[in-house]
């Protein structure tokens, strides 16, 4: 919508003000260079948001600016709940939404991820990595518990 704005404002205007063509190429140059510039940000904060998913941590890699970007490790151990947001007619057609997730600790905190595709697929895998994280960690507690001690 922004972009034909400038399209816009010159039907109104062209025939009340004459200017000249060369002054006109010059405001439509500015114009379209400061869109692709509006494009280019939201598209590379866009991809460069990332999520890795691993056996051990969830690392979240969020793209502020151009040059400023914040990482972010949380354990898998401590993932506590993760929901699902799907908002409107096109996300729930297209399976795209937001995922929450929310550890454990004395401050909960929530890591957010926005507009991904099969949401349910992706918590599904965040939380198969949670049972298994959790599943070893208390064999190794049972394991550790069954050992004889010195004295035996």
């Amino acid at each position: 919508m922004v972009g034909i704005v400038p399209f816009i404002v010159a039907f109104f205007v062209a025939p009340v003000v004459s200017i000249h063509p060369s002054l006109a190429a010059l405001f439509f140059s500015i114009w379209m260079l400061a869109i692709w510039m509006m494009l280019f940000t939201v598209w590379t904060n866009y991809y460069l948001d990332i999520w890795i998913v691993t056996d051990k941590r969830i690392i979240n890699i969020d793209q502020i600016h151009l040059f400023k970007r914040e990482v972010s490790t949380l354990r898998i151990e401590r993932v506590q709940d993760i929901k699902i947001e799907t908002d409107g007619f096109f996300a729930t057609m297209f399976g795209f939404g937001n995922l929450q997730v929310q550890t454990a600790g004395p401050e909960a905190s929530f890591y957010l991820i926005k507009g991904i595709p099969n949401t349910s697929y992706v918590r599904n895998t965040i939380l198969e990595r949670v049972d298994m994280a959790t599943e070893y960690k208390s064999s190794l507690e049972y394991n550790r518990d069954k050992r004889p001690t010195e004295g035996e």
